[in-house]
């Protein structure tokens, strides 16, 4: 495989909320990028969408006003994969979740590229061994590189792969690396980490709210003006570490207290009903405060952006 220092040319496949987001993260890195999509509106609306992203970024203070158009210059469009892959040095694919999409992209993604070339789905359940399974051109180079979205502010990712080359694995940690992402490794599994713990965490906020225990908005109250700002700076070893004189002590102190909790009084949520989500939208209301959906995600991204800022400030 070559050098990370060597990927200097992109190919996005799939140009929709991840894709347009994973273009954006390689063009503000003055990388290369060619966004590949189906001849639709998504495809139309891509680079205009990438603009409108790097923009609010330069307002945002997170570059300056003359790297959008500089990072625009790296991007080209376009309908035909076999052009969106030509001379490729990674290939970021990101279409929705369903397998025999998946399956067939990657196949032609690996036929019509040299078997140097990783292959990173944006899979956030599937197994890539099961997205992988009809290539024969360098198999050990299909990936998961599983970012949250959206990666141009968020930078977490998930790199796996049980049956994939630990060399490519690296290669693409580093490179993530080197454009400003935090990649971590991770065995093969339903929902990989972030999903995993979010799932869980989402499986409690639902039985609260279904069983009467609390409305929809002391949720996200619970969330937002209390774990989450602990949790941006140190997840649940770093809690545990800071709720006593040590992580050591924290594990033995609570662990009675959390075990009664996981085999005692955990409950799970099998099924929820309309009536169900009737009263979540309408109890989530209050906490848009009057916004558009529009107006919440700008006012989600910016303050997702002020946070990140803060914390790489140390």
């Amino acid at each position: 495989m070559k050098q990370e220092n060597q990927i200097k040319k992109v190919a996005v496949i799939g140009c929709g909320f991840i894709g347009y987001s994973w273009g954006v993260v390689f063009a503000r890195n003055r990388i290369d990028v060619t966004m590949y999509n189906r001849k639709s509106k998504t495809l139309d609306t891509v680079k205009s969408r990438m603009e409108d992203a790097l923009h609010f970024l330069a307002e945002e203070k997170v570059i300056a006003p003359e790297d959008v158009e500089e990072a625009l210059g790296h991007v080209t469009v376009t309908d035909d994969l076999q052009e969106a892959l030509r001379d490729a040095d990674y290939v970021q694919e990101c279409l929705w979740e369903d397998l025999g999409l998946k399956r067939d992209i990657f196949k032609q993604i690996s036929d019509l590229t040299p078997p140097h070339v990783p292959i990173g789905s944006s899979c956030s359940g599937l197994r890539i061994q099961d997205i992988a399974a009809d290539v024969t051109n360098g198999p050990e180079r299909c990936i998961v590189a599983h970012p949250t979205n959206p990666p141009h502010l968020i930078p977490f990712m998930e790199i796996s792969g049980d049956l994939a080359s630990q060399e490519v694995k690296d290669r693409v940690f580093a490179f993530m690396e080197s454009i400003g992402q935090k990649p971590i490794q991770c065995k093969e599994v339903y929902g990989y980490v972030l999903n995993r713990i979010q799932l869980s965490l989402i499986q409690e906020a639902l039985y609260l709210v279904q069983e009467q225990i609390c409305s929809t908005e002391a949720v996200e109250r619970a969330l937002t003006d209390g774990l989450g700002l602990r949790w941006a700076f140190t997840g649940p070893y770093g809690v545990e570490e800071l709720n006593s004189a040590c992580l050591e002590e924290g594990l033995v102190k609570y662990k009675d207290y959390m075990l009664e909790f996981f085999t005692q009084e955990q409950k799970k949520v099998t099924d929820y009903d309309e009536s169900f989500i009737r009263r979540a939208v309408e109890e989530f209301r209050p906490v848009m405060h009057g916004k558009t959906h529009e107006e919440y995600l700008k006012w989600r991204d910016q303050m997702v952006i002020r946070t990140r800022m803060l914390k790489e400030k140390k």
